[in-house]
C-alpha cells in the first residue's frame, strides 16, 4: 500500500475488496496508511472497518437497492457473469438492460461501477465493446440525465412491498416496477419512459407550475402535448419507446428548483 500511494501520483480512490481474515485493528491500519500519505483518496466500502464502511457504501455484487438513498453509494456489477474474462460465458447484459441499471441506480442516489474483463492479452472482449458502445450511443443523446443528475423526488415509480407476499425468512417482498425512472437538475425532471401506454405518460403528482416539456433528444425542444384532467393528473402525449432506441427522455421545466409534494 505505501508502494502504491508513493510512487505514481495522486490516487483518487483504493477499492479494498471483499475482507478476509479482516480484524478492526488491521483496517484501521489501512485507513492511516491511505489518510497520512493520499488524504484526499477515497476507500471504497469494503475494507470491513467495524462501524463505519469506508468513505461511502458498496453493495454487493450486482445488488441494486430497492429504495433510494442520500448516503453515497454505489453498485459493483458485470455486463455478464464474469469479472474477468471466461470464454464460454456468453451471457451478456443487454444495452437496454445496463442503460436501465444505470438510470435506475442514479434515480436511487447511486453509482454504478460496472465491470470489464479484459483478455489475457488486454483486449476488451469484442461483445463487451459492442454492448458498450451502443450504451455510449444513448448516452450521448441522454446523458443531460445521468450525468451530474440527483435521484428521484418521487419513488412510487421504483416499485412497493407486497402486501400479502413473504419470503422464506417471513419478511416482507419487494415487487419492483421498470416503466419510468426520474433524475433531477434544479428547475428540471428527467423522466426516462422504458414503458409509455398509447393513452400517454401520467406525470406523479407535485405542486410546482409545469412550464414545458420536450423530448431530450429534440434540439428544438419541441413542446410535447399535455392534457390535466379532472383528477389534476397531467397527461403527456409521449411517443412509445419502441420507436426510439431502447428509451425516451422527457424533460419537464417547472416553477422553483425542488419539487413541492
Amino acid at each position: 500500500m505505501r508502494e502504491i500511494l508513493s510512487n505514481y501520483g495522486p490516487v483518487c480512490l483504493v477499492w479494498f475488496d471483499t475482507p478476509r481474515m479482516m480484524t478492526p485493528e488491521r483496517s484501521q491500519r489501512f485507513v492511516d496508511i491511505v489518510r497520512s500519505i493520499q488524504p484526499d483518496c477515497l476507500i471504497d466500502g469494503r475494507l470491513g472497518v467495524t462501524g463505519k464502511e469506508g468513505d461511502y457504501r458498496s453493495t454487493g455484487d450486482n445488488a441494486i437497492p430497492d429504495q433510494g438513498s442520500e448516503d453515497a453509494w454505489e453498485t459493483p456489477a458485470t455486463i455478464n457473469h464474469t469479472w474477468g474474462y471466461k470464454k464460454d460465458d456468453h451471457d451478456w447484459k443487454r444495452p437496454g438492460e445496463i442503460i436501465f441499471k444505470l438510470v435506475d441506480i442514479v434515480s436511487k442516489g447511486g453509482n454504478y461501477l460496472l465491470n470489464v474483463g479484459p483478455m489475457a492479452d488486454g483486449v476488451i472482449p469484442e461483445r463487451s465493446v459492442e454492448i458498450l458502445r451502443e450504451v455510449g450511443k444513448w448516452l450521448q443523446a441522454n446523458g443531460e440525465a445521468v450525468y451530474g443528475a440527483g435521484r428521484t423526488p418521487f419513488g412510487e415509480e421504483l416499485g412497493g412491498y407486497f402486501a400479502d407476499i413473504q419470503d422464506r425468512k417471513g419478511q416482507r417482498v419487494w415487487g419492483n416496477r421498470s416503466d419510468w425512472r426520474c433524475t433531477t437538475k434544479p428547475a428540471k425532471l428527467y423522466f426516462t419512459v422504458f414503458a409509455s401506454p398509447r393513452s400517454g405518460f401520467d406525470l406523479p403528482r407535485f405542486k410546482n407550475k409545469v412550464k414545458t416539456a420536450y423530448l431530450l433528444i429534440d434540439p428544438e425542444k419541441q413542446p410535447i402535448p399535455m392534457t390535466t384532467g379532472a383528477d389534476g393528473i397531467i397527461t403527456l402525449q409521449t411517443p412509445r419507446p419502441e420507436r426510439t432506441p431502447i428509451a425516451n427522455v422527457v424533460v419537464v421545466e417547472i416553477e422553483g428548483d425542488r419539487i413541492e409534494r
